[in-house]
């Protein structure tokens, strides 16, 4: 499984991890526990997770 210190970037991880897992991004932000809207942030690399965000996110999309 690809985590984040691979060569994938963060939002290609993101949305492998989301359709891996056939998760809506309603769904898949709902597990991450953060909005739709930042998951969106995410995904499409407008912004990134930063500390505790991150440390979580790397737990569960790894």
């Amino acid at each position: 499984m690809p985590n984040i210190a691979s060569s994938e970037s963060l939002p290609e991880q993101l949305r492998a991890w989301r359709k891996r897992n056939k998760f809506s991004q309603v769904l898949a932000a709902s597990k991450l526990k953060v909005s739709p809207r930042t998951l969106q942030n995410w995904e499409q690399g407008h912004r990134a997770p930063q500390g505790f965000a991150l440390q979580h996110l790397r737990e569960k999309i790894s």
